[in-house]
């Protein structure tokens, strides 16, 4: 009788401790690539790193749309490479810290305030939403100067 006792409480003890915890929402910044002189959706071969960071976040991916993580401190930027050539984005941003739930804790939102970039293939870039949520929306269009192949 003992034994079943003690195998029902291992067993309600193991259940409880995988409802503890719950992953933090994330929130990322939402990109969509477009053609500066069609203002057509675009696929470049994108890679993406993050300045002072060792790994790539991305790397040789064909993408229309990505999602950047930001800092929590008041700037972020990233080294891009749009089909070989290279730009890099800074985003000034506000870090908002919000409270999730006591599972999963506390998660940041982050709220752009400018954007700083090279110009070697970005064009212009557009703020549609300023507010980076974990509703991963679109938050930023990035115009890209089209190759002179005409492939993007």
């Amino acid at each position: 009788m003992k034994r079943f006792l003690y195998l029902i409480c291992i067993m309600i003890a193991a259940s409880a401790c995988k409802e503890v915890f719950e992953a933090p929402p994330q929130s990322f910044l939402k990109v969509s690539f477009l053609n500066s002189s069609t203002k057509a959706t675009i696929s470049p071969k994108v890679s993406v790193l993050g300045v002072g960071l060792e790994n790539m976040w991305v790397k040789d991916s064909v993408l229309k749309e990505i999602l950047l993580p930001l800092s929590v401190n008041d700037t972020t930027s990233y080294l891009i490479s749009f089909d070989a050539k290279n730009d890099t984005i800074t985003f000034i941003h506000e870090t908002i810290q919000k409270y999730a739930s006591m599972e999963s804790g506390f998660y940041f939102e982050y709220k752009l305030q400018s954007i700083d970039f090279t110009n070697n293939r970005i064009d212009s870039i557009l703020i549609t939403d300023s507010l980076v949520t974990k509703k991963w929306n679109e938050n930023i269009k990035l115009y890209l100067h089209p190759l002179p192949s005409g492939n993007n």
